[in-house]
């Protein structure tokens, strides 16, 4: 019984000895890769980063290239960078409707609206496209958005989140444009069986540069228990000459 107990004594004090062997070998050379390490980018020995703009699959089973936001300088008609800021009152002129101008509160029938407009604004470089077989890219500051390549009426949209029961007035536009053709944003609102009903639309003009276009006036009740909101830009020119780079929802409160 006292040789049987000795040799146990000598397994337990033989892998004690190689315990204190691996740690002391770690130690000498950190560039082990040891598995789940706590260093950004690192994983367990045989995981390879996948490669930056290669044709992998996602999670639902789609295998074709994966775009990139291509991070760009875009020229204005002067040949300054895009990303200097425009002076967004000297293109309006005057006093806009979807201003707060008089500050009187709104009635219409039986509702009185706030005195006031709300607004919900988006940068353009929010605004991804519904088809993956096209490549986005930004303005230099990040603020516009532009297609760099592919079909030129691919929609670009962004969901619009905005507070139930108050009223869309107006939808403006903002952007940059030295092309001969005119980019188009609206504003969707979705059921949960596929339909939908475009609510009101604007049109981009001109081809001078940075300009701002307002939509037509409406009067549309948010109801978003029963549908979602978004917003949608088209524009139809492929390049950096057509940029979005924001849209203005301008609402009133009940």
């Amino acid at each position: 019984m006292k040789i049987f107990h000795q040799k146990i004594t000598w397994v337990i004090l033989l892998v004690i000895l190689g315990i204190v062997s691996v740690t002391a070998v770690a130690i000498a050379d950190p560039d082990i890769p040891w598995p789940w390490s706590s260093d950004p980018g690192s994983g367990p020995p045989g995981v390879k980063e996948p490669a930056v703009g290669g044709n992998l699959p996602d999670e639902d089973g789609y295998t074709g290239p994966i775009p990139e936001a291509l991070n760009l300088e875009m020229p204005s008609s002067s040949g300054s960078e895009i990303n200097i800021q425009p002076d967004w009152e000297e293109f309006q002129g005057e006093p806009q409707p979807d201003d707060n101008i008089d500050g009187k509160s709104v009635t219409d029938g039986d509702l009185r609206w706030s005195a006031f407009f709300y607004y919900d604004h988006a940068a353009g470089a929010v605004l991804r496209p519904r088809d993956s077989s096209v490549e986005w890219a930004q303005s230099g500051s990040g603020g516009c958005v532009y297609l760099s390549s592919g079909n030129p009426s691919t929609i670009l949209n962004l969901h619009l989140d905005i507070p139930k029961g108050v009223r869309i007035d107006y939808l403006r536009i903002y952007y940059y444009d030295t092309s001969p053709g005119n980019s188009v944003a609206w504003i969707t609102r979705y059921d949960d069986g596929g339909g939908y009903q475009d609510i009101t639309r604007v049109t981009s003009s001109g081809d001078t540069g940075y300009g701002t276009q307002l939509s037509p006036h409406i009067t549309h009740v948010v109801d978003n228990m029963n549908y979602s909101y978004v917003l949608n830009w088209r524009p139809v020119v492929a390049g950096s000459s057509m940029a979005l780079c924001g849209l203005r929802v301008a609402y009133l409160l009940p």
